[in-house]
């Protein structure tokens, strides 16, 4: 009994000590199980959120959805990537108000405290004002556009509609050829309308009902897009600046 009672003694000592999640104050405790691995697709709803500056893809995201770090620093092993998803998005656009949404995670062995509000909090006051700041995250816009609904002869019509090329043949030959100038250009204009946006609460999600009802009630609030000049008119010019693309219909 004495040994067993040691032992017992001993993993406590040991899991306090090295972080152990039991012994945080995270915002959400997951002992037992009752979180889920975020799929690939989640991840991307993380950086369209970033890039959009908008939460509205966040709540695409699986409200137990934990990403985890491995071997990493104590406070950092675990996050909810929901709660990620809202503190790039705050970090990004420098709105310290959405840092109200991030909530810390831990589980049994691991601890999550470090991302938290009052964390996310102090990185957005630091980005309030500049034009381009946070993280920058791999965005799939060809899988995006096309989970949104659109075509790719939809897509050069709006490309050339806003003068990123002259002529569907030229939009055309730049996707086959030239992909990730192309594809840049989807990011920086098409993703940007207000038709895109609409079309966000429509993709495939992992949130709930509450979490639809919520998509619905935000509005769009374009940010400001630093533009290069068309692909077909590029020398070695300096980029320009150009308001948000509008809605093509």
């Amino acid at each position: 009994m004495a040994r067993i009672f040691s032992l017992v003694v001993f993993f406590i000592m040991s899991a306090s000590l090295s972080g152990c999640g039991l012994f945080t104050d995270a915002d959400d405790k997951f002992l037992f199980g009752d979180t889920r691995k975020p799929d690939a697709l989640e991840y991307e709803y993380r950086a369209l959120a970033n890039e959009l500056h908008s939460i509205k893809p966040c709540y695409l995201i699986h409200p137990q959805s934990l990403s985890r770090g491995g071997f990493g620093p104590v406070g950092n092993q675990v996050s909810l990537l929901r709660s990620r998803c809202f503190a790039a998005v705050a970090e990004s656009s420098g709105d310290e108000q959405l840092c109200d949404k991030v909530r810390s995670a831990s589980t049994l062995f691991s601890s999550g405290v470090n991302l938290n509000a009052e964390t996310c909090r102090r990185t957005a006051r630091i980005n309030q004002g500049r034009v381009q700041s946070g993280v920058s995250y791999r965005l799939d816009v060809q899988q995006i556009a096309s989970l949104a609904g659109y075509d790719n002869e939809e897509i050069d019509a709006y490309l050339v509609s806003e003068g990123r090329f002259s002529g569907m043949e030229a939009g055309m030959r730049y996707r086959q050829e030239q992909s990730s100038t192309y594809w840049n250009e989807v990011k920086m204009t098409l993703l940007h309308t207000e038709d895109f946006f609409d079309r966000i609460a429509h993709m495939p999600g992992f949130g709930t009902s509450d979490d639809q009802n919520k998509m619905n009630g935000l509005r769009w609030n374009p940010r400001q897009q630093r533009l290069w000049t068309p692909p077909e008119e590029r020398t070695h010019s300096t980029p320009e600046i150009r308001l948000p693309a509008q809605s093509n219909g």
